[in-house]
């Protein structure tokens, strides 16, 4: 089977989406051992997941003038993977946000690397929009 760029990228978005989704209603992200502080960060973290979303699915329709957008997404996955690794292994947030972290971290890998095998250009290209 071919790898395909934009279809982990879009597939990516829909995981977004659910996490999104999931952060809305406490106890079903409680049920999974996540135990976020308050539900008013549940909600504004699930505001920005809903917003990344929309942007993975929307930029995974055209990569090669919007490739830049998800690689910027990869960035955030790096900072999310800082975050939420040790606050899954040595805070109270439940220690399924290390995995949900390890994720972020292979996500972010697949994006860089990926986009730029696959539209030929450098991390720099990306970095400062110059695709074109």
């Amino acid at each position: 089977m071919l790898f395909k760029m934009a279809s982990f990228v879009f597939w990516s978005g829909v995981y977004n989406g659910a996490l999104a989704f999931s952060l809305v209603f406490p106890p079903l992200y409680r049920s999974i051992g996540l135990n976020v502080c308050s539900p008013v960060w549940g909600w504004l973290i699930a505001g920005f997941l809903a917003y990344t979303s929309a942007v993975l699915i929307f930029a995974s329709r055209d990569l090669v003038r919007r490739g830049q957008l998800v690689y910027w997404e990869s960035l955030l996955r790096y900072v999310a993977a800082a975050v939420l690794i040790p606050a899954g292994l040595f805070g109270d947030i439940g220690s399924i946000a290390t995995l949900l972290g390890l994720g972020d971290l292979v996500i972010g890998v697949v994006y860089a690397l990926g986009l730029t095998r696959e539209l030929g250009v450098t991390h720099k290209a990306l970095l400062f929009d110059r695709l074109g």
